[in-house]
């Protein structure tokens, strides 16, 4: 993959964000329903766009809320929704709208009692805290994020329920209701004013952060981190969770120095991407990159996450950036030789490194390979069947140590703090413990390139199937498998993988950009990876061609 040549170094003043451009947008622009980019479509977690295309409008929040308020109770939820905002500039903007939409249509809302931001696993938690032992009027919840996307970018989702991301049957559900909202100009959204919402008794504050933070020592060990006495940094990326962090630093008496933990809606400390785009994407190299010259020497661990604090970002001291797929490795095989998780697996999606399935199988442990989308996730956690999930993308939650569900959606700061444990616990940075695995199970070699793509050649993407891919060989080595169903669960993957004895490459169009992603891991070399791209991207071109 080219690297941008302002990759890694900090975000020019030309490249900062508009906000007011942006606030005239979102409040001015009606989306043209009849063109598929502006439609309300829920890819892998949420709706996301864009103000200036057309794709994130005041008009598309409102009609994916009521559409909200419609179905609800049809997807289980009577009681309150637990409402959750992240930094960018747009969920701002979409919270103030989502509240006026929940209000009309007498829905309690149950907002941060700080007016503080909420991060996406503190929703999860609310929801699944409110709703257990419960059997009616069940709490449900939206999350105004974009996740990692750049600065400009908007986006929300809908946790039902089971208090992680909504099924595919239940987004299904909701797109077609908000497109069908927003193909009669929003007349059907009922709405009162952002004042009148506010000021009424179905705002509901509820303290968040407070019982989040309260709650961490049943599924870390604080006292380890705060007897081990490290240097840790947290690199707040600006994100939704930072004042998380100061209250984490604060109850458990652990020294932690923070940089970046202050509101910037334009994202000015940012560092470019491998692209030469803004996004704060906190497994990145290149988004690390200044924390990482600036200051590791001077500390045991550099922990971050991104905007909504659903991602993980760890740099291991002056070893480095430990790589999502690497942490995920460590994270699995320590908690399932560190807790009482006996009879428990762990779970990855198809694009996740193989060195789970490895280490699996060397612990002697059920693993259940699904598409992508931690929304699969979560009745594997409801049913007691894993103690700990992970996507690529540095997504990953685990179980309490009581074995009881945590989180039904990704956890960027459990994650962090489970790096600290583990080198309170073992003496080992991350790193060195990837390295003692690798001696083990091999040493993978992963690689993943984005490349542009139409709504339509997406479409054609995402419906290959074995019958597509005629080649006998990847590599130089025979074909083992051609993959377009999980293995467990049997769903669509959304893509095509196919894999050899060494390796196994694997495309998908992309739920947010314009863009299809080729993933590749080789446990032979990094040329070979390399190689996997390459045969990869020209399989797809022929596929596409037909």
């Amino acid at each position: 993959m080219a690297v941008h040549e302002l990759a890694g170094t900090k975000v020019r003043k030309e490249d900062y964000i508009n906000l007011q451009a942006i606030a005239q947008s979102y409040h001015d622009i009606h989306p043209d329903v009849s063109d598929p980019q502006q439609q309300v479509r829920f890819g892998t977690s949420g709706h996301r766009g864009l103000t200036g295309n057309g794709s994130f409008t005041e008009r598309h929040v409102e009609a994916i809320t009521q559409a909200v308020c419609n179905y609800r109770e049809n997807f289980g939820a009577k009681g309150p929704l637990f409402v959750g905002e992240d930094t960018h500039y747009l969920s701002k903007l979409a919270y103030r709208t989502v509240l006026t939409v929940l209000t009309a249509n007498g829905v309690p809302a149950y907002v941060d009692s700080k007016k503080d931001f909420v991060p996406t696993p503190a929703v999860s938690r609310a929801i699944l805290r409110y709703n257990n032992h419960r059997h009616e009027k069940l709490a449900d919840g939206l999350i105004i994020t974009p996740s990692h996307n750049p600065p400009e970018h908007g986006g929300i989702k809908y946790n039902p329920v089971t208090g992680g991301p909504a099924e595919s049957d239940i987004t299904r559900t909701i797109e077609r209701e908000a497109n069908r909202i927003l193909s009669g100009n929003n007349t059907e959204v009922k709405r009162i004013s952002y004042d009148e919402a506010v000021q009424g008794d179905l705002i509901i504050p509820y303290d968040y952060k407070e019982l989040y933070v309260a709650e961490l020592d049943s599924i870390i060990d604080m006292d380890a981190i705060h007897d081990a006495n490290m240097r840790i940094q947290v690199n707040a990326l600006g994100g939704s969770g930072m004042n998380y962090w100061h209250k984490i630093a604060e109850k458990y008496h652990i020294p932690i120095d923070f940089v970046n933990d202050t509101y910037d809606p334009q994202f000015k400390f940012m560092n470019y991407d491998h692209d030469g785009k803004v996004r704060m994407d906190c497994s990145s190299v290149y988004v690390m990159a200044a924390a990482f010259q600036n200051t590791a020497t001077s500390y045991d661990l550099i922990l971050a996450n991104d905007p909504d604090y659903d991602r993980f970002g760890i740099i291991s001291g002056t070893q480095g950036v430990i790589t999502a797929n690497a942490y995920l490795t460590v994270a699995s095989h320590y908690l399932m030789t560190h807790r009482n998780f006996e009879g428990m697996g762990i779970a990855k999606t198809v694009v996740t490194t193989d060195m789970l399935t490895r280490s699996a199988k060397l612990l002697a442990v059920p693993l259940y390979e699904v598409p992508v989308g931690f929304k699969y996730f979560g009745s594997l956690y409801t049913q007691g069947k894993i103690a700990f999930s992970g996507e690529e993308s540095a997504g990953a939650s685990f179980t309490a140590k009581d074995r009881s569900v945590w989180t039904t959606d990704k956890d960027g700061i459990i994650m962090c703090l489970l790096a600290a444990e583990i080198k309170a616990v073992t003496g080992k940075s991350p790193i060195d413990y990837y390295n003692e695995l690798c001696e083990i199970l091999g040493r993978p070699y992963t690689m993943r390139s984005d490349a542009p793509a139409t709504l339509e050649e997406k479409g054609k993407i995402g419906r290959l199937t074995e019958c597509d891919v005629t080649e006998k060989t990847l590599c130089g080595d025979p074909i083992i498998a051609v993959m377009s169903q999980s293995p467990y669960g049997n769903f669509p993957i959304g893509g095509v993988k196919i894999s050899t004895e060494n390796g196994w490459v694997a495309a998908r169009p992309s739920g947010t950009e314009d863009m299809y992603k080729l993933y590749a891991e080789s446990f032979v070399s990094e040329n070979q990876a390399a190689q996997l791209l390459e045969e990869g991207k020209n399989l797809i071109s022929k596929a596409l061609s037909k």
